[in-house]
């Protein structure tokens, strides 16, 4: 097997298998495409055969990627995509073993991510005033968003069969098409509800395959119509934060839980992590805003600060 053909075929796999989405599935590409041109100046000669490849020569890709200025983060990506593809090679018996296996990934520094504090979200909330169609949607989704921590692609493919409204339950479908089952929640519930009602005047009774939530011309809406809505309404509360993407409801939902006294482990099943130390960076969160507190409140603390 070649190995840009074996690239190709690696593609197919994810996009009929593993059902990633096109925007992983173009950073594949890039990532993959990227090791190859490497590869060809690397060993001066082109094609390139699966079985020249080595760690020192996926170390020197890594090397080179520093040299250039890229971010620790996109080094990682792109050897998480090596492996992956090593990984698949090795399955098909292309490769007798796979080279990416003992490259360490680079040391990427801990980010916190954004969150809103839970006065801010109930600010939020406060502030939606339901008129239309239009603001019915976008207080529906805001709703899902904070009451159930959706990811942005897990929203936007909502149907409606996927609201359970008799058990208050949201089925959602995540990343690799694994599907998990969410609490609605009362005010989520009202939420739709009252979406729906406008849904059924504006554009008939919607049925059971229908997308949920639709664009003012009653497409299904899109992920950049959703970003820029959320956006919207995030700015006026947020406290001048950089970010203000769905994701920020995603990870305030998982910061108030656990701040609430919610387990580790419901946490990551609600977000769909695979992972229990994807979902830890939320009790640094919380670590983090304790110490604030401490900071700004405790008598002691106050006086150390001073005194340096």
């Amino acid at each position: 097997m070649q190995f840009l053909a074996a690239i190709e075929d690696f593609l197919r796999y994810l996009t009929s298998v593993r059902t990633y989405s096109p925007h992983t599935l173009k950073a594949y590409r890039q990532d993959l495409q990227q090791f190859y041109a490497f590869c060809v100046e690397y060993y001066d000669r082109d094609p390139v055969a699966l079985g020249d490849i080595d760690k020192i020569s996926i170390r020197h890709f890594l090397g080179m990627l520093t040299e250039v200025k890229f971010a620790a983060r996109s080094s990682a990506r792109k050897l998480a995509a090596l492996k992956s593809f090593f990984r698949y090679c090795l399955k098909r018996g292309w490769i007798e073993k796979n080279p990416a296996y003992s490259v360490r990934t680079p040391r990427i520094p801990r980010k916190l991510p954004a969150v809103l504090s839970k006065e801010q979200a109930a600010e939020l909330f406060r502030r939606l005033e339901v008129r239309d169609f239009i603001t019915a949607r976008d207080a529906a989704m805001l709703e899902l968003f904070y009451a159930c921590g959706l990811r942005l692609s897990e929203l936007q493919g909502l149907r409606l069969r996927d609201i359970r409204f008799r058990s208050m339950l949201v089925s959602v479908t995540g990343k690799g098409n694994k599907q998990r089952l969410l609490p609605l929640g009362e005010n989520s519930r009202r939420a739709l509800e009252l979406y729906l009602a406008y849904y059924e005047k504006a554009f008939g009774k919607p049925g059971p395959d229908n997308m949920l939530f639709l664009s003012g011309n009653g497409r299904p809406i899109s992920t950049r119509n959703i970003r820029l809505r959320v956006e919207k309404y995030l700015k006026p509360v947020s406290g001048g934060m950089r970010k203000n993407s769905p994701h920020v409801l995603r990870h305030s939902f998982a910061t108030h839980l656990l701040d609430e006294g919610a387990d580790l482990e419901s946490v990551r099943m609600m977000l769909g992590h695979e992972s229990l130390s994807t979902t830890q960076v939320y009790t640094h969160v919380k670590m983090g805003r304790l110490k604030s507190t401490y900071e700004k409140a405790h008598p002691r603390a106050e006086k150390k600060k001073k005194e340096q």
